[in-house]
């Protein structure tokens, strides 16, 4: 079985390839962060827009490298590409799956050209949600990987190919904050933004507990609920989390 998965991930890779420099003419987008951070929101934002083919299952292409520095896993990517129309009006794809975030660095030196996009939430708001569907007793998110993940991205912070975006910012000044990132990622405005709930293309996911939604502050400042009170008290019995939140500005 393995001798035939590393015969057809060739061929796979080949034909993704070729659909993917007939249909795209502009660098691909990868989105990364912690989970629980809204990557699934803002893909579904990105979807709105006509130029943008945001790919709607995690593909984890990039997260397995080898030695000399190339994607193992490809292949995830290229079969998107393949099984899922594209618009004629597409001119680059989208991909998002929060564990990119480890790998900026591969990512960069992969890639002649690409925009990474680096979403943050506050930490505190990250270790009190819950998966709706996997493991939904369980808090998803650890304060260490929080800190690790964040971490990992911020070393690329001034890289002018990397957007670092606030979660609560994007939900609280929602068209300034796209303004700003559709200028990082070459793109005008589209009108599609202002009505991304009408026009998206990702409108389900399994990461969500419901159909998408318009814009709300309901889960901003959720960790100060009393019923979360022991688990700010883990939070924040972690030094490096906690100066993390100041060195973002949260406190």
């Amino acid at each position: 079985m393995n001798k035939i998965k590393e015969i057809i991930r060739p061929l796979i890779i080949d034909y993704g390839k070729k659909i993917e420099n007939k249909k795209f003419n502009k660098c691909p987008i990868i989105l990364g962060a912690c989970p629980r951070s809204g990557t699934t929101l803002l893909l579904s934002i990105l979807s709105a827009h006509p130029h943008i083919h945001s790919i709607k299952n995690q593909t984890y292409a990039f997260a397995k490298w080898n030695k000399k520095g190339k994607a193992e896993r490809l292949d995830r990517l290229y079969r998107e590409l393949i099984f899922h129309k594209i618009s004629e009006n597409s001119t680059r794809w989208c991909e998002k799956t929060p564990k990119n975030v480890e790998f900026f660095g591969e990512i960069l030196d992969y890639f002649q050209d690409v925009k990474l996009v680096h979403l943050i939430r506050d930490g505190r708001d990250v270790v009190t949600s819950r998966h709706p569907y996997r493991d939904p007793d369980k808090f998803w998110v650890s304060p260490e990987r929080w800190v690790n993940n964040v971490k990992s991205a911020l070393e690329y912070w001034d890289n002018e190919n990397v957007y670092t975006l606030f979660y609560e910012k994007l939900i609280e000044n929602y068209q300034e904050e796209i303004d700003k990132l559709c200028h990082f990622l070459d793109e005008e405005t589209h009108p599609n933004l202002s009505k991304w709930q009408e026009k998206a293309s990702l409108r389900k996911s399994k990461h969500w507990r419901k159909p998408v939604q318009k814009l709300h502050r309901r889960s901003i400042g959720r960790w100060k609920n009393e019923k979360y009170k022991k688990r700010i008290v883990e939070f924040y019995s972690n030094s490096e989390a906690l100066q993390l939140l100041k060195d973002l500005n949260y406190i």
